[in-house]
């Protein structure tokens, strides 16, 4: 298996060099990953994508972010074919070329959006150090979940048990088999509730549950006009949603 993280860049160094994602400059890890097919490791099923649990082990471990611990829990993603009946085990599937492209795309979404995230944070740091009083309210900081492209092989061992399969690293060469989008894996707990801050289709923050949760989308929505401003009017995240706590914050 190899794992291909999504960077954080700057926009101008991504608009200058690296327009698109691209594994051929991606850091590469390779370890193995561990797949609960069990119904109960099927996390979600979206409109497009299924959303399934694993266990991560690279070699070495990064530093940061997916793959820093041992057997890291993490979430795959994976595109199905929409049928038109109600989703559920087990779906169709696309081709491997048309599944990388889809992958390839969203990859390139969060690749985008990380830069865009960090041109606002940029802009608020300088205007903090060249202020002469610091602003009368805590500023979110907020981060966008980290993610990257896995790419397992043919060669796959089956555990003891059913219900779980993991697929090692490739000896040296071997045929792609399947490709995922790796997320971390966003704790959960009573106190935290996923919230949609701002619609696509509405530029309005949406109304929101507490009062906190209603500053992070104010917040959100001043992004925008950052990004909309520094880039001339040409790109903005226009979709912000994510798990809310009292503590801290991820967003896609």
């Amino acid at each position: 298996m190899d794992f291909y993280p999504i960077p954080t860049c700057s926009l101008n160094e991504l608009i200058a060099t690296k327009v698109a994602f691209s594994i051929r400059e991606a850091e590469l890890f390779s370890g193995s990953i561990r797949l609960d097919l069990s119904a109960n490791g099927l996390i979600g099923v979206g409109a497009f994508k299924t959303a399934q649990s694993a266990q991560l082990a690279l070699l070495p471990l990064r530093r940061l972010g997916i793959g820093s611990r041992s057997n890291h829990n993490i979430v795959l993603k994976r595109p199905y074919i929409d049928d038109n009946s109600e989703p559920g085990p087990p779906f169709t599937r696309y081709t491997l070329v048309d599944e990388s492209n889809l992958l390839y795309r969203e990859a390139n979404v969060l690749y985008w959006a990380k830069a865009l995230l960090k041109l606002t944070y940029d802009f608020i740091d300088r205007a903090i150090n060249d202020a002469s009083i610091l602003p009368p309210f805590e500023i979110p900081r907020l981060h966008f979940i980290d993610a990257g492209l896995m790419l397992a092989y043919s060669f796959a061992t089956v555990t003891t048990h059913a219900s779980e399969k993991t697929q090692s690293a490739k000896p040296g060469g071997g045929i792609v088999s399947t490709i995922y989008l790796a997320e971390e894996l966003i704790p959960t707990s009573s106190e935290g509730k996923f919230v949609k801050y701002i619609h696509n289709g509405d530029a309005v923050p949406c109304d929101l549950f507490d009062a906190k949760a209603d500053e992070i989308a104010e917040f959100l929505a001043f992004t925008q006009h950052v990004q909309y401003a520094k880039t001339d009017g040409q790109v903005y995240i226009s979709d912000y949603q994510g798990m809310f706590f009292w503590h801290f914050n991820f967003v896609n």
